[in-house]
């Protein structure tokens, strides 16, 4: 009965510590930032009505994206890709006007507070 719980024992401790190096490397987890509140809200916001064409982190590869055309924003794009601009006063233009000619509409229907807190998120977005 001892041989056999020592050769279990043996069993398991070498399952345990087959293929680990003496010293193994742990990836570092970078923080993600935190937003402040009215960012926050603008994540829901967006999450709630942008991200099905633009993606969960603004790469334009939302669920909807492969099929709109064009092609949904990516935040990342530079500048001068976009049709009003990057800034937040530009992004709430389009969200105010949406894009003629593309399947961007208005969202007026959120209010000027919504639609100023889901450009302040885009913003964090096209940094991040």
């Amino acid at each position: 009965m001892k041989k056999l719980f020592f050769l279990n024992l043996i069993l398991i401790l070498s399952l345990n510590f087959c293929g680990k190096k003496e010293e193994e490397k742990t990836e570092e987890v970078t923080p993600v930032a935190t937003l402040d509140a009215e960012t926050q809200k603008g994540k829901e916001l967006y999450d709630m009505n942008c991200a099905t064409c633009h993606g969960s982190v603004g790469a334009g590869d939302g669920i909807a994206a492969a099929s709109l055309n064009p092609k949904p924003r990516n935040y990342k794009a530079p500048a001068s890709e976009w049709k009003n601009g990057n800034t937040e006063v530009a992004i709430i233009k389009t969200l105010n006007e949406g894009i003629k000619g593309s399947p961007m509409v208005a969202y007026k229907h959120l209010g000027d507070d919504g639609i100023k807190k889901i450009a302040k998120y885009v913003v964090h977005l096209t940094k991040n």
